[in-house]
């Protein structure tokens, strides 16, 4: 099974997770933690999928582990593109339709992400009217001048749009971060921790203090 970062997984009960015991009181009775998580940035070891567990507010968030075995269903962010016309009723649908229309244009790979993908994977209302709107953009190699025109087209809309753009088994950055500090040192998240990295002939490069 092809799971990644950013995935919502669904399982039956939260005693299949690892030390369900440990688990802060508020997990029993958030309706977003009861059945889903979502897969954090964490090596991946025997089966064993590293998750995040949500609540009703930014504080009630837990890290947790579950068994590959115990999942019922595992939705990438990009499986909710096609499904964004089910959401018009949400005050993200506007700016997740441009975005759509725009980046199919240029062929991009991309999915919704934080609270707005967790409430399309699960249709539990979890977003709140002063919510971001968090996506992820999946790219092989770094294109400046298409990050560029993405960049300048997500500033256009009128919410707020966190971007993160994901490279096969490297990481992942801000798009923000790299537009401003592409040539000088952004910071690109790792399984292994954050590395302050430059780009380099269309190449991402750790940056080696001598």
């Amino acid at each position: 099974m092809d799971i990644k970062v950013h995935d919502i997984v669904q399982f039956e009960t939260i005693q299949q997770l690892e030390n369900p015991l440990s688990l802060p009181d508020w997990v029993n009775t958030a309706p977003a933690s009861k059945n889903y998580g979502v897969v954090r940035r964490m090596p991946i070891m025997n089966k064993l999928l590293p998750i995040g567990l949500r609540g009703d507010s930014r504080e009630k968030r837990h890290g947790a582990f579950i068994q590959e075995k115990n999942l019922i269903k595992v939705i990438p962010p990009t499986s909710l593109v096609e499904s964004i016309g089910l959401f018009n009723d949400r005050i993200y649908y506007s700016a997740l339709y441009k975005m759509k229309n725009e980046l199919e244009k240029h062929n991009l790979l991309w999915g919704p992400t934080g609270s707005v993908g967790f409430e399309m994977a699960t249709s539990i209302h979890v977003t709140t009217p002063n919510s971001d709107i968090d996506i992820c953009i999946y790219v092989e190699q770094i294109e400046e001048e298409l990050l560029v025109t993405v960049g300048k087209f997500l500033d256009s809309l009128e919410q707020r749009i966190d971007v993160q753009v994901e490279v096969p088994s490297i990481g992942a950055f801000l798009l923000s971060d790299y537009l401003k500090f592409g040539n000088t040192g952004f910071i690109v998240r790792t399984k292994f921790g954050p590395h302050l990295c430059v780009v380099d002939n269309n190449k991402i490069k750790l940056v080696v203090n001598n």
